[in-house]
């Protein structure tokens, strides 16, 4: 039997573990982790991880978060001009693909871009005033009433 004086020898208490010998934790041990301390810390590093990832993939300008963040709006001439230079037409593309991208190309802009466009430009503008917003309000309920009769 152990001594009371001795550090190794149990103390005496009430849970199961107090009847083993144990060796005494002295100061600046390391002490490893436990499943759910590790846990955490992998799922922080992980977030970390992909916070970081999201930074440098959108956020930096010209891409798409920071755009639709940060971006101006373009004018209708400034999305005319875009239109006309064809910038959005891969470089080499000719013939029958060329003017197939051309022509989808086209007809996006025309039939879909433009008028959003337009009616994003209005709401833009409307909204900065409320006598503006009031009128486009009321014109909007107008359209609607007659339209449905």
């Amino acid at each position: 039997m152990a001594r009371q004086d001795d550090p190794v020898a149990p103390q005496g208490g009430n849970s199961p573990a107090d009847g083993a010998v144990t060796a005494p934790v002295t100061t600046g041990a390391v002490i490893p982790m436990r499943r759910a301390e590790r846990a955490g810390a992998v799922t922080r590093r992980a977030g970390n991880a992909v916070a970081e990832a999201a930074r440098e993939l959108w956020l930096h300008p010209d891409r798409l978060l920071y755009v639709m963040w940060h971006g101006k709006p373009e004018s209708m001439a400034e999305h005319r001009a875009y239109m006309k230079s064809r910038a959005w037409v891969p470089p080499g593309m000719d013939g029958k693909p060329g003017k197939a991208v051309t022509g989808a190309g086209l007809f996006y802009h025309l039939i879909i871009a433009r008028p959003l466009l337009a009616a994003a430009n209005t709401l833009g503008a409307a909204a900065v005033r409320p006598l503006r917003l009031l009128c486009l309000v009321v014109f909007i309920v107008l359209l609607v009433v007659l339209l449905l009769l």
